[in-house]
């Protein structure tokens, strides 16, 4: 039992608050206990304490104490002024920390690092407010998933599963010679393995995994595009840890089918909110490949994520880029560790590894962080959660001669994109979040250069001024392309940079000495989101530049055309929206009720072209046009109506006169109706 008593106070008419104090004052000091003030917000209820009792009294012997307290205790009880009383017990209460039986968790320092403090991705926090990934589905698209794995099983999604490669409802993984088709498996692990007494735990272990096999036989452009878009509305995030070849000389993505695949996905998917694909970078770093050659890594419908290893560096396998969206932790160099996760138990499988590496293992990661946030509001669209990375991303102290600071405050690295991925500060901010307005595009026509690029040191620059009077609805930047035809004897010697008109840089292609094609870039699309949130209009200039690789190739540019993508939202909203991300993240909202209702957006709404202040403005003419046009109208009525019909016509009248003797005749016509 403890030495305090809780008391409550009749509420009579007209007894003010003060007047209360002051009668518990009283009680306190009748009784020898002291007045410890109002508790909480309850009227009439005081707390009174017996406090330092020994020292004061001098009371050594026990039963003499608990005399005293069973006196405190009866005085109160039969104290007139006392509706009631009751002495307060020393209760037992537990912190809701965290306590996982699977064997490996421990060694997960990816989700929780005990030996590098801060070097995880900031994830128990989240866990403890009960922010697990549940209801938000994740497909694999990868070689397959073992969901009859324990660490899987309870979190399978039949209904979102498929083989493509088989053409049946099963994902398992072929059991290969060479122990191969291990990689889906660790990637669903990563993301959602069950928080039980087996291996590992998934960062959203609350969601459920399905698998879309599609690695383990000939890929076709038909076949991509199928599983982008397999069961999309049951599927919310599609994980890709896949792409192009990472040999530093591919240049290759997406192609029709898969491209239409993945825009139908943003329009279409969940609801018309749109799927999320989060793909991963490459590991081309040591053959100083660029993922902007990665026509996955290069679409503005997809979530680049590229690594770091436990130290926060840069691994020798990653790559840089202009359209790096953030980053996230994976392998490293030997002492550092690779990432714990799920393994298959076929073949030589154990069922769990420790050799889970590159940005294949950083990708997962982020989806999984993702299934947390949609969790947290699922009313996000695909861009919404674009935008949220770009607020939450951490820029870590390691190399930030690399990052710049844009024209919007933001800052991006070529290496880590906007920063690393933190998941408590997405999530907080997810909770408050309002959908951004639709996303609105503008290019420039084709213009054609025809002009060579010149040897040495020299520039082709071309520039381009963007009027603000021709963009409609479209004040701040989100993603930036430039499509380019080049002829070039060897690609890898061509350099090409976008400056925008706020002085920000992207090195779009950068030199790769392994690229000895003679092919040059046909038709291929460069992206960066080194821009978010400027303002797109005044001069862009594109720089191209022969490396030196080799003086005696001597490229010919032939055309390029640029393409802005953004939204109506104003530089101001961004920097509210920048001021309400450094709120969310003190947890304040999390902790607390307070939060932003959902507003689910339409199909139809998503897909309308027009924007909600154009059709304002479209309605505003239309009715002035017809307001004219029955001024007009009403004048020619009332002339006609002041004239004096006429009874015989002049052969050789006038076009006036014949014009207004037709007048009247309608006149008269309509007259007799």
């Amino acid at each position: 039992m403890a030495s305090s008593w809780a008391i409550r106070i009749p509420l009579k008419d007209g007894v003010s608050d003060e007047n209360l104090r002051k009668m518990a004052k009283k009680i306190a000091r009748e009784t020898g206990l002291s007045f410890h003030g109002q508790i909480g917000g309850l009227r009439g209820h005081f707390l009174l304490v017996h406090e330092t009792f020994y020292r004061e009294n001098g009371l050594n012997d026990i039963s003499e104490l608990k005399s005293v307290l069973h006196r405190i205790t009866e005085q109160l009880q039969r104290h007139p002024e006392v509706e009631w009383s009751i002495r307060e017990r020393v209760r037992q209460r537990y912190k809701r920390s965290l306590r996982f039986k699977d064997q490996y968790f421990p060694s997960q320092w990816h989700l929780n690092n005990l030996q590098h403090l801060g070097h995880d991705i900031n994830v128990t926090t989240v866990w403890e407010h009960n922010i697990t990934g549940h209801g938000v589905v994740v497909a694999i698209v990868d070689d397959g998933v073992e969901w009859t794995n324990p660490d899987i099983f309870e979190n399978y999604s039949s209904e979102g599963s498929w083989d493509l490669n088989s053409n049946d409802p099963d994902p398992t993984p072929r059991a290969d010679d060479v122990g191969l088709n291990h990689h889906g498996t660790r990637c669903a692990g990563e993301i959602a393995a069950v928080a039980n007494t087996y291996c590992a735990v998934g960062v959203a272990y609350g969601a459920k995994v399905a698998g879309v096999r599609i690695l383990d036989g000939p890929m076709t452009d038909s076949l991509e595009a199928m599983a982008f878009n397999m069961k999309d509305q049951v599927n919310d995030i599609y994980s890709c840890s896949w792409g192009p070849d990472d040999n530093g000389k591919t240049v290759d993505g997406p192609h029709q089918l898969a491209q239409a695949a993945l825009a139908h996905g943003v329009r279409e998917g969940r609801g018309g909110l749109g799927s999320i694909y989060v793909v991963a970078s490459g590991n081309g770093g040591n053959y100083k490949d660029n993922c902007n050659f990665d026509g996955y890594a290069n679409s503005i419908f997809t979530l680049t994520i590229g690594a770091v290893d436990e130290s926060g560096e840069m691994p020798y396998y990653a790559e840089n880029c202009a359209s790096m969206l953030a980053t996230t932790y994976s392998s490293g160099q030997a002492p550092l560790r690779n990432i714990v996760t799920t393994d298959w138990r076929m073949g030589s499988g154990t069922g769990c590894t420790n050799r889970h590496t590159g940005t294949s293992a950083a990708a997962p990661l982020a989806a999984g962080m993702l299934a947390l946030a949609l969790q947290t509001r699922w009313c996000l669209s695909w861009r919404d959660v674009q935008h949220l990375i770009v607020h939450s991303s951490v820029k870590h102290d390691v190399d930030t001669l690399d990052y710049t600071t844009n024209g919007a405050g933001f800052h991006h690295s070529h290496k880590y994109g906007f920063g690393l991925m933190d998941s408590w500060r997405l999530v907080n901010l997810a909770k408050v979040w309002t959908s951004v307005p639709w996303m609105t595009s503008w290019s420039t026509p084709i213009v054609l250069v025809n002009q060579y690029i010149p040897t040495g040191s020299n520039q082709l620059i071309e520039e381009y001024i963007v009027q603000k009077r021709n963009l409609v609805e479209l004040s701040t930047l989100e993603h930036v392309t430039l499509t380019v035809n080049i002829d070039h004897k060897y690609r890898g010697s061509v350099l090409v940079s976008l400056i925008s008109p706020a002085g920000t840089e992207s090195k779009l292609a950068t030199e790769r000495q392994q690229d000895r094609s003679s092919e040059g870039f046909i038709d291929w699309t460069f992206s960066t989101v080194r821009c978010w949130g400027e303002q797109p209009y005044g001069m862009w200039q594109i720089i191209i530049v022969n490396s030196g690789l080799d003086d005696t190739c001597q490229g010919y540019v032939r055309n390029w055309r640029l393409t802005l993508y953004g939204s109506s939202m104003t530089p101001e909203e961004i920097k509210r929206r920048q001021t309400l991300a450094a709120d969310a993240f003190t947890g304040r909202y999390l902790t607390s009720n307070e939060t932003t209702p959902c507003v689910q957006i339409s199909a139809s709404e998503d897909k309308s072209i027009l924007s909600e202040r154009l059709l304002t403005i479209l309605l505003l003419v239309s009715g002035f046009c017809m307001l004219l046009a029955l001024y007009y109208m009403l004048d020619v009525i009332c002339d006609v109506e002041v004239q004096a019909p006429s009874s015989t016509t002049s052969c050789d009248a006038s076009p006036d006169s014949s014009l207004d003797l037709s007048i009247r005749l309608k006149a008269e016509d309509s007259s007799r109706l």
